[in-house]
Order: C-alpha cells, then structure tokens, then sequence
C-alpha cells in the first residue's frame, strides 16, 4: 500500500456505506494487494466474513452488518429472503445461517445458503435489498415454516395488507407454500390479545372493520377500551362522537372497558 493511512481512510469510506464490509474488488481498487490483504486480516484489521467480503475494524452487535457482509458475498443482484428476509422484518431472530437469493448461481458457506432465481420480487427494508413480504411468506411457508403469526406481524405493521396477501397467493396458485399463505391470509387480523380473546370466545368473523370513516375493533361495533388508550376525558368525547355516528348509521355500538 504506497500510503496506508490514505488508503485505510478511503476504504473507510466505502465500508461505512456498507455496514462496515469490504469486498475484494474494492479492496484491489483502493490499492491493496492480495498479500496485503492477508497482512491486514493477520493484523486485526480486516476480519473475514465469507470468501472475498472482510469486515473494517471491529465487529458490529447489529445483526444488519452480517446481512449486509452475506448480500456482498451474493453478488449483484442478491437479495435476503426466506429466514434472512424474516429475520429483516423482524419476525425471527437473527439465525447462524443467513438466507440469500441470487439472480445467478453462488456457492454458500457454512454461513452463508444462497438461493439461485433467475426472478426475484425485491423492496428494500432496514436499508437492505430483501424479498418482499408476500414473497418472503410463501418461501416461509414452502419451507414448512407456520407462517399464521408472521402474516399478522406483516399486516398489523402495515408491511402489507391481507387482501393484497390474498391476491398474491391467488396468482402463485399451485405453487409450493400458496395455500398456506392464502389460509394464513383468510384469517382475521387481531391487533391486540383483548382482540384474540374475544374472536375466540364470541367466534366474531371479523375484526378492526371499517364502517364509513370509523374503524371498530368487533364487526358488530363492540369496543374493547383500555385506561391507558381510553381513559382521558378527550378519548372518551371522542369515543362518544364516534358512537354516535355508528348509532346514525343504525349500528348498535357496546363498548367494554377493561
């Protein structure tokens, strides 16, 4: 390296655009040698991830750097998906393997499963290019995973909504996973555990309905109130204003507080 001050700092900079990964490619155009390389890694400096991806300086706790070192190790085009995806949404942990998919055949290692398609559904989440999560759902379901909590995860945040998740498992129909997604999709959304137990006791169709402007937790205008999200006096005015235009449309409206 003719300056390795310079050229560290500008590695740097390429690095903190990717969670702190390097490739090799990027590494030669900065001026590193192949036997530089080596010296570094010797030396703490560079930590290697997969085959041709090293992370600069330390390891990071956020599990981002890991997903970002196994898209780098894919290649153009990679993407997370299957457990990888689920894990960048947030509905599993961070697993020891991290899951891609790659428009061209890669070869894994033991921490690294690549996926080879030729066609893949992307978004981008937490900055990273990952597989949508309809997509992502019916590879879960492919796999065997039970994917009923993760379709409620994914609409409750606003991911996707279940009609949408209805309509795509209806166009992948006969594909593997589809009509695990389409019955996980059937289901009515529960946001809260008042929800679930009174769908289950009541056996109500469906819940969180809208009815012109307004949005009731139980399809016959039950409300289930809570102290801390009902309990101001400007929640309760609001809530009275917003029965009343339930009753005007001839909706009888029973609100329990718990």
């Amino acid at each position: 390296m003719p300056n390795e001050t310079h050229a560290i700092r500008a590695l740097r900079s390429v690095a903190s655009r990717q969670w702190g990964c390097l490739t090799t490619s990027q590494l030669h155009a900065a001026g590193v040698s192949r036997g530089q390389i080596e010296r570094m890694v010797e030396r703490g400096l560079l930590i290697r991830m997969h085959r041709g991806v090293y992370v600069l300086g330390a390891l990071s706790p956020a599990p981002e750097q890991r997903s970002a070192a196994a898209l780098l190790a894919g290649g153009k085009g990679a993407v997370l998906s299957n457990t990888g995806a689920a894990s960048n949404f947030g509905w599993i942990q961070p697993r020891e393997v991290i899951e891609i998919s790659t428009p061209r055949k890669r070869r894994g290692d033991k921490r690294l499963l690549c996926h080879h398609r030729r066609s893949i559904e992307i978004t981008r989440h937490n900055g990273l290019p990952t597989t949508t999560p309809a997509q992502t759902l019916l590879d879960l379901a492919a796999q065997g995973w039970s994917i009923d909590r993760f379709t409620q995860e994914a609409a409750a945040t606003n991911l996707i909504p279940l009609d949408e998740l209805r309509a795509f498992a209806a166009q992948r129909r006969g594909a593997r996973g589809a009509s695990k997604l389409a019955e996980a999709a059937g289901q009515p959304l529960v946001r809260s555990r008042m929800e679930d137990e009174a769908l289950k006791k009541l056996g109500v169709p469906r819940v969180n309905e809208r009815v012109g402007i307004d949005e009731v937790d139980l399809l016959f205008a039950v409300e289930l109130d809570h102290d801390q999200t009902h309990g101001s006096k400007w929640a309760r005015e609001r809530d009275a204003r917003k029965d009343q235009r339930l009753r005007d449309r001839g909706v009888e409206v029973r609100r329990f507080t718990v």
